[in-house]
Protein backbone atom coordinates (compact mmCIF):
# COMPACT_ATOMS: atom_id res chain seq x y z
CA UNK A 1 0.00 0.00 0.00
CA UNK A 2 1.00 3.65 -0.28
CA UNK A 3 1.27 3.84 3.52
CA UNK A 4 3.78 0.97 3.50
CA UNK A 5 5.84 2.70 0.82
CA UNK A 6 5.90 5.95 2.78
CA UNK A 7 6.92 4.09 5.93
CA UNK A 8 9.76 2.30 4.13
CA UNK A 9 11.00 5.57 2.65
CA UNK A 10 10.91 7.17 6.09
CA UNK A 11 12.94 4.34 7.62
CA UNK A 12 15.53 4.25 4.83
CA UNK A 13 16.11 7.86 3.83
CA UNK A 14 19.68 7.15 2.73
CA UNK A 15 18.90 3.97 0.83
CA UNK A 16 21.35 3.69 -2.05
CA UNK A 17 23.50 6.57 -0.77
CA UNK A 18 25.75 4.59 1.55
CA UNK A 19 26.98 1.05 2.07
CA UNK A 20 28.70 -1.39 -0.28
CA UNK A 21 28.85 -0.20 -3.89
CA UNK A 22 27.27 -2.17 -6.77
CA UNK A 23 30.72 -2.27 -8.40
CA UNK A 24 32.15 -4.13 -5.38
CA UNK A 25 29.34 -6.68 -5.57
CA UNK A 26 29.87 -7.15 -9.32
CA UNK A 27 33.60 -7.64 -8.77
CA UNK A 28 32.99 -10.30 -6.12
CA UNK A 29 30.53 -12.15 -8.34
CA UNK A 30 33.21 -12.14 -11.06
CA UNK A 31 35.75 -13.43 -8.53
CA UNK A 32 33.43 -16.29 -7.59
CA UNK A 33 32.98 -17.26 -11.25
CA UNK A 34 36.76 -17.31 -11.77
CA UNK A 35 37.38 -19.16 -8.49
CA UNK A 36 35.00 -22.02 -9.35
CA UNK A 37 35.49 -22.58 -13.11
CA UNK A 38 34.40 -26.21 -12.88
CA UNK A 39 30.96 -25.28 -11.51
CA UNK A 40 28.18 -24.85 -14.13
CA UNK A 41 26.31 -22.44 -11.82
CA UNK A 42 27.06 -20.26 -8.81
CA UNK A 43 25.33 -20.87 -5.49
CA UNK A 44 24.65 -17.96 -3.09
CA UNK A 45 27.27 -19.10 -0.58
CA UNK A 46 30.05 -18.80 -3.15
CA UNK A 47 29.14 -15.15 -3.73
CA UNK A 48 28.47 -14.33 -0.08
CA UNK A 49 31.81 -15.81 0.96
CA UNK A 50 33.57 -13.66 -1.64
CA UNK A 51 31.71 -10.57 -0.41
CA UNK A 52 32.84 -11.29 3.13
CA UNK A 53 36.45 -12.13 2.26
CA UNK A 54 36.80 -8.95 0.22
CA UNK A 55 36.01 -6.69 3.16
CA UNK A 56 39.57 -6.99 4.45
CA UNK A 57 40.95 -5.66 1.15
CA UNK A 58 38.42 -2.89 0.44
CA UNK A 59 40.34 0.39 0.16
CA UNK A 60 37.36 2.49 1.31
CA UNK A 61 36.35 0.34 4.28
CA UNK A 62 38.94 0.73 7.02
CA UNK A 63 36.63 1.09 10.02
CA UNK A 64 36.59 -2.23 11.91
CA UNK A 65 33.13 -1.55 13.35
CA UNK A 66 31.76 -1.07 9.84
CA UNK A 67 33.40 -4.30 8.67
CA UNK A 68 31.85 -6.07 11.65
CA UNK A 69 28.42 -4.69 10.74
CA UNK A 70 28.74 -5.86 7.13
CA UNK A 71 29.82 -9.33 8.28
CA UNK A 72 26.79 -9.49 10.57
CA UNK A 73 24.54 -8.53 7.65
CA UNK A 74 26.07 -11.27 5.49
CA UNK A 75 25.47 -13.72 8.34
CA UNK A 76 21.80 -12.66 8.42
CA UNK A 77 21.52 -13.16 4.66
CA UNK A 78 23.01 -16.66 4.92
CA UNK A 79 20.56 -17.52 7.70
CA UNK A 80 17.58 -16.19 5.74
CA UNK A 81 18.67 -18.04 2.61
CA UNK A 82 19.00 -21.27 4.58
CA UNK A 83 15.44 -20.91 5.88
CA UNK A 84 14.18 -20.23 2.35
CA UNK A 85 15.78 -23.34 0.82
CA UNK A 86 14.73 -25.52 3.76
CA UNK A 87 11.17 -24.35 3.21
CA UNK A 88 11.35 -24.95 -0.55
CA UNK A 89 12.70 -28.48 -0.12
CA UNK A 90 10.03 -29.23 2.48
CA UNK A 91 7.34 -27.99 0.10
CA UNK A 92 8.82 -30.03 -2.75
CA UNK A 93 8.77 -33.15 -0.58
CA UNK A 94 5.20 -32.52 0.56
CA UNK A 95 3.94 -31.53 -2.92
CA UNK A 96 1.96 -34.76 -3.21
CA UNK A 97 -1.38 -33.28 -4.27
CA UNK A 98 -3.37 -36.46 -3.68
CA UNK A 99 -1.70 -37.07 -0.31
CA UNK A 100 -2.33 -33.55 0.94
CA UNK A 101 -5.96 -33.66 -0.22
CA UNK A 102 -6.51 -36.90 1.71
CA UNK A 103 -4.92 -35.40 4.82
CA UNK A 104 -7.03 -32.25 4.41
CA UNK A 105 -10.28 -34.21 4.00
CA UNK A 106 -9.46 -36.33 7.04
CA UNK A 107 -8.71 -33.25 9.14
CA UNK A 108 -11.91 -31.45 8.09
CA UNK A 109 -14.05 -34.54 8.77
CA UNK A 110 -12.64 -34.73 12.28
CA UNK A 111 -12.89 -30.99 12.95
CA UNK A 112 -16.52 -30.99 11.82
CA UNK A 113 -17.31 -33.92 14.11
CA UNK A 114 -15.48 -32.26 17.01
CA UNK A 115 -17.16 -28.86 16.66
CA UNK A 116 -20.63 -30.32 16.10
CA UNK A 117 -20.13 -32.96 18.81
CA UNK A 118 -20.74 -35.78 16.37
CA UNK A 119 -19.01 -39.05 15.53
CA UNK A 120 -16.75 -39.83 12.60
CA UNK A 121 -17.59 -42.81 10.41
CA UNK A 122 -14.63 -45.18 10.15
CA UNK A 123 -14.51 -45.88 6.40
CA UNK A 124 -12.84 -49.26 6.95
CA UNK A 125 -14.92 -50.74 9.78
CA UNK A 126 -18.07 -48.67 9.38
CA UNK A 127 -18.03 -47.89 13.12
CA UNK A 128 -18.85 -44.45 14.53
CA UNK A 129 -15.84 -43.12 16.42
CA UNK A 130 -14.83 -40.01 18.34
CA UNK A 131 -12.97 -37.30 16.44
CA UNK A 132 -9.28 -38.13 16.14
CA UNK A 133 -7.71 -35.67 18.56
CA UNK A 134 -4.20 -36.94 17.89
CA UNK A 135 -4.53 -36.29 14.16
CA UNK A 136 -5.99 -32.81 14.62
CA UNK A 137 -3.33 -31.74 17.12
CA UNK A 138 -0.50 -33.18 14.99
CA UNK A 139 -1.56 -30.74 12.26
CA UNK A 140 -2.41 -27.74 14.44
CA UNK A 141 0.86 -27.93 16.34
CA UNK A 142 2.72 -27.34 13.07
CA UNK A 143 1.50 -23.73 13.13
CA UNK A 144 1.85 -23.28 16.89
CA UNK A 145 -1.83 -23.52 17.79
CA UNK A 146 -1.68 -24.14 21.57
CA UNK A 147 -4.00 -26.54 23.36
CA UNK A 148 -5.87 -23.58 24.84
CA UNK A 149 -6.62 -22.16 21.35
CA UNK A 150 -7.51 -25.34 19.48
CA UNK A 151 -11.28 -24.89 19.91
CA UNK A 152 -11.13 -21.32 18.59
CA UNK A 153 -9.09 -22.39 15.56
CA UNK A 154 -11.42 -25.28 14.74
CA UNK A 155 -14.50 -23.06 15.02
CA UNK A 156 -12.76 -20.48 12.83
CA UNK A 157 -12.24 -23.12 10.14
CA UNK A 158 -15.87 -24.28 10.32
CA UNK A 159 -17.15 -20.69 10.19
CA UNK A 160 -14.99 -20.06 7.14
CA UNK A 161 -16.37 -23.17 5.43
CA UNK A 162 -19.91 -21.96 6.19
CA UNK A 163 -19.23 -18.46 4.86
CA UNK A 164 -17.83 -19.85 1.61
CA UNK A 165 -20.79 -22.19 1.14
CA UNK A 166 -23.19 -19.22 1.33
CA UNK A 167 -21.43 -17.87 -1.76
CA UNK A 168 -21.50 -21.30 -3.41
CA UNK A 169 -17.74 -21.58 -3.01
CA UNK A 170 -15.85 -24.70 -1.97
CA UNK A 171 -13.36 -24.79 0.90
CA UNK A 172 -10.16 -26.39 -0.41
CA UNK A 173 -6.87 -27.16 1.27
CA UNK A 174 -5.31 -23.95 -0.04
CA UNK A 175 -8.24 -21.75 1.03
CA UNK A 176 -6.76 -20.96 4.45
CA UNK A 177 -3.07 -20.02 4.41
CA UNK A 178 -2.35 -21.17 7.96
CA UNK A 179 -4.06 -24.52 7.50
CA UNK A 180 -2.31 -25.03 4.15
CA UNK A 181 1.07 -24.46 5.81
CA UNK A 182 0.18 -26.88 8.62
CA UNK A 183 -0.89 -29.56 6.14
CA UNK A 184 2.33 -29.18 4.13
CA UNK A 185 4.48 -29.46 7.24
CA UNK A 186 2.54 -32.47 8.50
CA UNK A 187 2.81 -34.25 5.16
CA UNK A 188 6.52 -33.42 5.03
CA UNK A 189 7.00 -34.92 8.49
CA UNK A 190 5.15 -38.07 7.42
CA UNK A 191 7.11 -38.46 4.17
CA UNK A 192 10.64 -37.26 4.93
CA UNK A 193 11.77 -40.55 6.47
CA UNK A 194 10.53 -42.59 3.51
CA UNK A 195 12.45 -40.34 1.11
CA UNK A 196 15.64 -40.78 3.17
CA UNK A 197 17.33 -37.46 2.45
CA UNK A 198 20.07 -38.60 4.81
CA UNK A 199 21.22 -41.02 2.10
CA UNK A 200 22.38 -37.99 0.10
CA UNK A 201 24.86 -37.23 2.86
CA UNK A 202 26.11 -40.81 3.17
CA UNK A 203 26.08 -41.40 -0.62
CA UNK A 204 24.41 -44.77 -0.01
CA UNK A 205 21.19 -44.94 -1.98
CA UNK A 206 18.94 -47.72 -3.25
CA UNK A 207 16.92 -47.50 -6.47
CA UNK A 208 13.62 -46.69 -4.73
CA UNK A 209 15.17 -43.84 -2.74
CA UNK A 210 16.86 -42.46 -5.87
CA UNK A 211 13.51 -42.41 -7.68
CA UNK A 212 11.85 -40.52 -4.81
CA UNK A 213 14.68 -37.99 -4.65
CA UNK A 214 14.49 -37.51 -8.43
CA UNK A 215 10.80 -36.66 -8.02
CA UNK A 216 11.63 -34.05 -5.36
CA UNK A 217 14.35 -32.66 -7.62
CA UNK A 218 11.93 -32.34 -10.55
CA UNK A 219 9.48 -30.47 -8.29
CA UNK A 220 12.24 -28.03 -7.32
CA UNK A 221 13.00 -27.46 -11.00
CA UNK A 222 9.38 -27.01 -12.09
CA UNK A 223 8.03 -25.24 -9.02
CA UNK A 224 10.92 -23.11 -7.79
CA UNK A 225 13.05 -22.31 -10.85
CA UNK A 226 16.11 -24.46 -10.12
CA UNK A 227 18.13 -26.16 -12.82
CA UNK A 228 19.41 -29.73 -12.52
CA UNK A 229 22.73 -28.75 -10.93
CA UNK A 230 21.36 -26.21 -8.44
CA UNK A 231 18.51 -28.56 -7.44
CA UNK A 232 21.09 -31.24 -6.63
CA UNK A 233 23.19 -28.71 -4.71
CA UNK A 234 20.32 -27.44 -2.60
CA UNK A 235 19.08 -30.97 -1.84
CA UNK A 236 22.54 -31.95 -0.62
CA UNK A 237 22.77 -28.80 1.50
CA UNK A 238 19.33 -29.22 3.06
CA UNK A 239 19.93 -32.95 3.60
CA UNK A 240 22.99 -32.06 5.70
CA UNK A 241 20.83 -29.69 7.77
CA UNK A 242 18.10 -32.27 8.31
CA UNK A 243 20.74 -34.84 9.23
CA UNK A 244 21.57 -32.58 12.17
CA UNK A 245 17.91 -32.47 13.15
CA UNK A 246 17.43 -28.81 12.22
CA UNK A 247 13.97 -28.77 10.65
CA UNK A 248 11.78 -25.80 9.79
CA UNK A 249 8.66 -25.64 11.92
Amino acid sequence: TEDNVRELRKEARREGLEGISPRYVQDKISNAIVKYPEEPTMNPFMVLNELEAGLDHHSLITNEELKKRYRELIKVVKSEYTEIVKNEVQRAISADEDGIKRLFANYIDNVKAYVQREKVKNKFTGDDEDANEKLMRSIEEKIDIPESRKDDFRREIMNYIGALSLDNKKFEWRSNDRLAKALELKLFEDQKDSIKLSSLVSNVMDKETQEKIDIVKSRLIKGFGYDEHSATDVLNYVASIFARGDIQS
